[in-house]
């Protein structure tokens, strides 16, 4: 019997094993982050639109540093896009800890607009945060990591005796 084929079989099969195994590895590498809306101040108003300034907290549950370079995120309110962004960084997140990091953010005075007249009698208002963050780790791998926080405003305590 000849076993030549059957070694070559069983090289390739292991061959693509590993190679299955390692891609899978790479992908699993990350945990998103956690993000969280510190505040949102108004910083000008033109025509058409309404510049923003915020601080989102981000926390990074992995086990490595992460070097963050890059975040793109979109906050909205009642369904409604009410702003977006998109900042160069350079902030380092040791693992298991959070940074505070100042953005910019844009949106248009129509939505907002939309938005005060879908709340007139509403008590309270979902929102979501989403985005992506990227960067590289302590290795010096890039990554890309998918981000959202969705919840509720309890507008309340904004118009006491709502």
């Amino acid at each position: 019997m000849n076993k030549k084929p059957v070694r070559i079989y069983m090289t390739l099969t292991g061959f693509f094993f590993l190679f299955f195994v390692v891609a899978c590895a790479q992908h699993a590498r990350f945990i998103s982050p956690k993000v969280e809306l510190l505040n949102l101040n108004v910083r000008d108003v033109t025509l058409s639109h309404i510049n923003y300034q915020a601080r989102v907290r981000l926390y990074n549950p992995n086990l490595q540093s992460l070097h963050v370079n890059f975040m793109e995120y979109s906050l909205f309110v009642n369904g409604i896009n009410l702003v977006n962004g998109a900042e160069q960084v350079d902030e380092k997140i040791g693992p298991h800890e959070e940074a505070a990091i100042p953005v910019k953010l844009s949106g248009s005075v129509f939505n907002v607009i939309r938005l005060v007249s879908s709340m007139q009698k509403a008590k309270d208002v979902d929102f979501e945060l989403k985005g992506t963050v990227s960067g590289t780790d302590t290795n010096g791998q890039t990554f890309s990591l998918p981000f959202a926080e969705k919840g509720k405003l309890d507008l309340s305590a904004l118009y006491p005796g709502l």
